[in-house]
């Protein structure tokens, strides 16, 4: 079954690609929306997080991050306008399809908060980043937009500056962007099951046999099923400089490739997030249409 789903998965993605014959819908709306905004922004934003610790931990911690964050639209590069990808490239678009790039973010973790790797090292910070191809799926469903998408990023975890390699991660992701209640809150719903490399999975599931206990056996990680991702975001536009989100976010592990290691500790996760984005300063220079 687990090698079942990811075919599945990767054939209705293809199946929608030979469909891609039309132009986004939105596409001329939200050309004319970027016209009227900003080339450059700076903003101020407070994120915190209560979450797991790592993929199917039991252990969950809280996250507090306040930045100041630059936003450019050009024609071609975008950084920090969809706080969902920080960067986006505008590589390719036509008809319904799209390449971009796709982000990822693991928090680091002090081994001695989570009893299953008490006397292990810390888990470093953990960034992903790879080549998005995504396709409008379907159109109108529920009076929002639906898409599918396919991601691939390699995986960098930094102790300081140092970066090391630890492998890639491929999942396949459903979205669906709705607008409830106003044209200024939006809900957005993502569900993603991942797939990853050996290497990638020893991160966080392997023991060596330097840190192996009676209650903890030395384990070497196996690449497949990492598990699959739920999220729910609520974002709502208070006024032209004041923008909030909120969401849950869960984690699903049943049949999971590692579900034998013993940092292996839960096959169902939640938790929630919130951020509050202020905006203080904004060029005279429009963005480009």
């Amino acid at each position: 079954m687990k090698q079942l789903l990811p075919a599945l998965l990767l054939g209705g993605l293809a199946a929608t690609v030979a469909g891609a014959t039309e132009e986004f819908a939105a596409d001329d709306l939200r050309a004319e929306k970027l016209a009227d905004l900003p080339l450059w922004e700076l903003r101020f934003a407070g994120f915190g997080r209560y979450g797991q610790s790592y993929p199917a931990s039991e252990e969950s911690q809280t996250d507090i991050v306040p930045l100041p964050f630059p936003i450019y639209r050009g024609q071609f590069l975008r950084i920090g306008d969809d706080t969902d990808k920080p960067v986006r490239t505008r590589l390719f678009r036509r008809d319904r399809v799209k390449i971009d790039l796709d982000f990822g973010l693991n928090f680091p973790v002090d081994s001695d908060d989570v009893d299953a790797r008490t006397g292990m090292p810390d888990l470093d910070l953990l960034a992903e980043v790879g080549p998005e191809l995504e396709l409008q799926f379907i159109r109108g469903l529920m009076g929002g937009e639906t898409f599918l998408a396919l991601q691939a990023r390699g995986a960098w975890s930094f102790d300081g500056l140092d970066p090391d390699w630890r492998g890639a991660v491929l999942s396949v992701e459903l979205k669906h962007k709705l607008p409830i209640f106003t044209p200024k809150t939006e809900l957005l719903t993502r569900v993603t099951p991942e797939f990853a490399s050996q290497d990638y999975m020893d991160f966080f599931y392997g023991v060596d046999a330097a840190y192996a206990t009676l209650a903890r056996p030395a384990y070497k990680a196996e690449s497949g099923y990492l598990g699959t991702r739920l999220s729910l975001v609520l974002k709502h536009e208070f006024s032209p400089t004041v923008e909030f989100r909120s969401g849950l976010k869960f984690g699903f592990y049943q049949g999971a490739a590692n579900d034998n290691s013993p940092l292996f500790t839960d096959k169902t996760t939640s938790g929630f997030f919130a951020a509050v984005l202020w905006k203080f300063w904004e060029s005279k220079r429009r963005a480009n249409r």
